[in-house]
């Protein structure tokens, strides 16, 4: 049962590969919420979201891309300690914005 899990994720892997030399050729940056998309219409990946969008990193960097870790939803989901960003901003009068 092993090599067949080893065989899927060599597929994920040539997949996102291929993705990614495929979106170099018009666009600089890959999007992860995208490519997830794309990827897990053509195959069901053994491999949970955080890891495909880190592997997604690493083939975009490697062709010099900019990526957009652009889930949000479940970026929260894996770290609920992350505070809101307005929650840590404070409160400003007009007069002090000059």
């Amino acid at each position: 049962m092993q090599y067949a899990e080893e065989i899927a994720l060599r597929r994920v892997k040539m997949l996102v590969e291929q993705y990614v030399l495929a979106r170099s050729k018009r666009y600089d940056f890959v999007s992860t919420e995208l490519a997830c998309k794309a990827i897990r219409q053509v195959v069901q990946s053994p491999i949970e979201d955080i890891a495909l969008d880190h592997l997604l990193a690493e083939f975009a960097v490697k062709q010099g891309l900019s990526v957009r870790f652009d889930r949000i939803g479940h970026l929260q989901a894996a770290s609920p300690e992350l505070p809101s960003a307005s929650s840590e901003l404070p409160e400003l009068n007009e007069g002090e914005l000059a």
